[in-house]
C-alpha cells in the first residue's frame, strides 16, 4: 500500500517560470498536490522529462545504458520508436529493447515501427508486415504504431499501410 508522504524544496515551476519554496505532496506515486510555503530547504524539486521521439539505437547504447545517462539530465521517460533495431533483427530486436528497458527505473513507452524496411528501395535485414504490427499492438508493452514515414502509402491508399492504420485502430 502506498502512503502518501510530502517533500519539501524550492519547486521549478516550468510553465510559469519561477522557482518559489514548496510542499509536493506525493500519493500512489502522483503528485497530489504543490503548495506554496514560507521557506524550504535549498534542494530544487523538478518534473522530469520525457523525451517525445526517440530512436534509442541512434545512441549506440541498449535502452539500460541509454536510461543510466538520460536520467543524469533530468529525463524520467522516452517516447521510442525501436525502427532501427526493428530493420536489422525485426521483431526480436523490439522484444529485446523492451526487455532490456525493464532492467532499469525508467519509463520506457515504446511503439511499434510502421515502416520496416523505410522504403521499398532500402535494403533492411527485417520486414514488418501489418499482421506482425498487429501482434505487436495486442503487447501491453507497445503503446501505439510509431512514425508513418510512408506518407505516400498514406495519401494513395496502399493496402498495406492502410491494414496498419486500421490494426492502430482497432488496438485503441
Amino acid at each position: 500500500m502506498d502512503h502518501p508522504f510530502k517533500i519539501e524544496g524550492q519547486y521549478v515551476d516550468i510553465v510559469g517560470k519561477n522557482i518559489f519554496p514548496a510542499a509536493i505532496t506525493v500519493s500512489q506515486g502522483v503528485i497530489a498536490s504543490v503548495e506554496k510555503i514560507q521557506s524550504a530547504p535549498s534542494v530544487f524539486l523538478l518534473p522530469g522529462f520525457i523525451d517525445a521521439h526517440v530512436h534509442i539505437e541512434s545512441s549506440m547504447l541498449i535502452p539500460s545504458s541509454f536510461a543510466c545517462l538520460a536520467v543524469t539530465h533530468g529525463t524520467i521517460g522516452t517516447i521510442s520508436d525501436p525502427h532501427e533495431i526493428a530493420n536489422v533483427c525485426g521483431v526480436e530486436g523490439i522484444h529485446y529493447m523492451i526487455d532490456n528497458g525493464k532492467k532499469v527505473p525508467f519509463h520506457f513507452f515504446f511503439g511499434a515501427p510502421s515502416c520496416v524496411p523505410a522504403t521499398e528501395f532500402e535494403t533492411a535485414g527485417a520486414a514488418i508486415r501489418s499482421d506482425a504490427i498487429a501482434t505487436l499492438l495486442a503487447n501491453k508493452d507497445i503503446y501505439y504504431l510509431s512514425e508513418m514515414m510512408n506518407f505516400p502509402g498514406v495519401l494513395f491508399n496502399d493496402e498495406e499501410v492502410m491494414k496498419k492504420n486500421c490494426c492502430c485502430k482497432k488496438n485503441g
